[in-house]
């Protein structure tokens, strides 16, 4: 330490040293920098953002609540099909890269080879191993694929701090479409949800599917989501429509995506098997699930218990919803 010391103070050896100091704030500024990059994205995952979440007003909630069923009216649930965003787009799969197939018609021989032995591997750090040089690609859609499996490998180590990280940097990436990145905001979703930041998670799963509306697994996440929330019953009249708007839109969403009718009547199953179903909400969305898997019994008993379950929602978000039922079940004009 004393050579290190008398080295500063002598003439040839202070160059060095003096230029890596002139250095230190260059490097804080780079720092500071990708810091402040990072702490913009886990903003935006937070719902830090303003989203409609926080800036609708009650009435703008209640004109979406009334376009919606002003389309179902009219169209039934084929109404709540998301468009296809390009041929070839699937709904469901491990990632993005198998949604869209179309993506990879050309690749790097080299950058192709490492993501098949990674995909080939059991073993997690072989995997990393194989993709770490990749982080470097110049193509950013390779950087993006690599980010995006080191986030399912953290996600399977249940390591929710690596995978949000890795998320995060896919979403910094320059030149890619929104609609690619929709695969990290669910991993960011998917992360909050186990440590129980239901905030962060719901707003995450929004940006997903806003940038991806046929993004399968986003949809199938929020829909339990949104259900538990719901039944929490502690939200203002803007969020309880919003919720239950966006609920329904995702019951009619993963069937039509999936191209199985029988799902509606799995997922108001689904939502029966959650827990006492103690609000209005959840009884319409159970019973439209019902109703458009063509059981018209279930589904008038299941709305009929809306009766039962008042008092947990805001005044104006219950009436509304109540009416809805009462339309429901004196007319029966929504066919599957």
């Amino acid at each position: 330490m004393a050579s290190i010391g008398k080295g500063i103070g002598k003439g040839p050896a202070r160059i060095p040293c003096l230029a890596a100091l002139a250095l230190v704030p260059v490097l804080l500024g780079v720092v500071l920098g990708l810091m402040e990059q990072d702490a913009g994205t886990q903003d935006r995952a937070r719902g830090g953002f303003r989203t409609a979440l926080t800036d609708y007003s009650a009435d703008q909630a209640l004109a979406a609540w009334e376009a919606l069923w002003s389309r179902i009216d009219s169209q039934g649930s084929a109404a709540l099909r998301p468009a296809q965003i390009e041929p070839g787009q699937r709904p469901a799969g491990d990632t993005v890269f198998m949604r869209y197939p179309n993506l990879w018609t050309e690749i790097d021989p080299q950058a192709r080879t490492a993501f098949q032995l990674a995909a080939a591997s059991s073993d997690p750090e072989r995997k990393l191993a194989l993709l770490a040089p990749l982080t470097h690609h110049p193509e950013p859609r390779i950087r993006l694929r690599v980010y995006l499996e080191q986030g399912r490998i953290a996600r399977r180590r249940e390591d929710c701090l690596a995978a949000a990280g890795s998320a995060r940097r896919a979403l910094a990436i320059d030149g890619i479409p929104e609609r690619l990145k929709a695969d990290a905001w669910l991993i960011l979703a998917d992360c909050a949800w186990r440590q129980g930041h239901w905030d962060e998670s719901e707003a995450a799963l929004d940006q997903a599917i806003a940038a991806d509306p046929g993004f399968w697994d986003a949809r199938r996440l929020r829909l339990e989501l949104l259900a538990r929330r719901l039944e929490e019953g502690s939200s203002p009249t803007a969020v309880c429509l919003d919720r239950t708007r966006r609920l329904i839109e995702d019951l009619g969403a993963l069937p039509a995506l999936a191209e199985d009718r029988t799902q509606f009547r799995d997922l108001a199953d689904r939502l029966a098997r959650a827990g006492t179903t103690r609000t209005s909400a959840l009884a319409l969305v159970m019973g439209l699930g019902y109703l458009w898997a063509g059981d018209q019994g279930r589904a008038q008993a299941t709305l009929a218990l809306a009766e039962q379950l008042q008092g947990h929602l805001p005044t104006r978000c219950e009436s509304e919803i109540r009416a809805r039922i009462a339309y429901l079940l004196n007319t029966a004009k929504l066919a599957p």
